[in-house]
């Protein structure tokens, strides 16, 4: 998978197509749907029906049964519940139509664990946000266990012990990790979703049809983004998070007293602060669709290319199909504590 040619391209380019929806708000994090229609997109195979399994340390593989072409996403894991090393993805890849990848370059998460993970449909996951851009920068460096040293300062800086490996983590915050999942929905037409934490953007995910990102949901959201909320908290538990927008209720009279009936005051004060998280999700967004990523195409099949994609704060994978985007996932390099 050699590096075929570098393009350097906007933010707001790999987005084309797509509208935001309507803000969702938990605590400190966001999520801003990402609308499209992929009905002039290439058709490509979801990646919960690709049959996945590891046939040596540092070696993921993909069978593809569909006639379409299969895109493994950016930074995919496979964590499993049995006696059997973890691993991840360096990047995004391709699988051709009805065929068969072998990828050696895969990554090990799961320090002295030992064991294969046998071929076949997986519950899929992706790395936190905190690993993947040490995952990205070590795309093309050797070794199966290259990636134990920033899985130690992870879970070291989420106050755990300091190992390379990621169960650790989310055995440790399953519970929080779940109420990730409850907390935030998909929304008919969703390709994608623009994810802020405190107010700060911590990723873009663009997906090539609403199948796609119903299967790529629960893992960005409960291991992606949901892990980094956890790991870099707010220092101070009873601090509002500063993306939380207060109510500005109207006085009236000398005592202070809410002016006309309380119910429709409070109403209009609850879609005043949803029109300001509204807007302020949508600026956040706004500056950086302007912001450049360099691109490496690094695979072509079936009129799909996928490649890698670097901004000077944001990493990832793109992919575009019949000349237009259909794919991009971008994280910060670095965030929170």
């Amino acid at each position: 998978m050699n590096t075929i040619a570098h393009d350097r391209l906007p933010i707001g380019d790999l987005l084309a197509g797509c509208t935001p929806g309507r803000v969702q708000s938990v605590g400190r994090m966001q999520v801003l749907p990402l609308l499209g229609d992929a009905a002039d997109a290439p058709t490509v195979t979801v990646p919960t029906e690709l049959r996945i399994g590891t046939s040596g340390y540092g070696t993921l593989t993909f069978a593809n049964p569909a006639p379409t072409v299969g895109l493994v996403p950016c930074h995919l894991a496979l964590i499993v519940d049995r006696s059997a090393q973890d691993h991840a993805m360096p990047r995004a890849a391709l699988v051709e139509p009805s065929g068969r990848l072998t990828f050696d370059a895969a990554m090990c998460v799961q320090q002295t664990q030992s064991g294969l993970i046998p071929e076949g449909p997986q519950s899929l996951a992706v790395l936190p946000l905190g690993l993947r851009a040490a995952a990205s920068a070590s795309s093309d460096a050797d070794g199966y266990s290259r990636l134990w040293p920033a899985v130690q300062r992870f879970n070291a800086s989420s106050g755990l012990a300091e190992t390379g490996n990621l169960v650790l983590f989310l055995k440790h915050f399953a519970l929080e990790l779940e109420r990730f999942v409850a907390e935030f929905e998909c929304v008919p037409d969703q390709v994608g979703a623009v994810v802020l934490l405190d107010g700060e953007l911590a990723g873009i995910e663009r997906a090539p049809s609403p199948d796609y990102w119903s299967a790529m949901w629960e893992p960005l959201i409960r291991f992606c983004y949901g892990a980094e909320a956890i790991r870099s908290g707010s220092p101070d538990p009873a601090a509002p998070p500063p993306t939380r927008t207060a109510l500005t209720l109207p006085t009236g009279g000398g005592d202070g007293a809410a002016a006309g009936d309380p119910y429709d005051v409070l109403a209009e004060a609850l879609r005043a602060a949803d029109a300001e998280e509204q807007r302020r999700a949508e600026r956040a967004l706004a500056e950086r669709t302007g912001e450049v990523v360099a691109t490496a195409r690094e695979q072509t099949y079936a009129g799909v290319t996928v490649g890698r994609a670097e901004g000077e704060r944001l990493v990832g994978a793109y992919a575009v199909g019949a000349d237009r985007p259909i794919y991009a996932s971008l994280t910060a390099r670095s965030f929170g504590g």
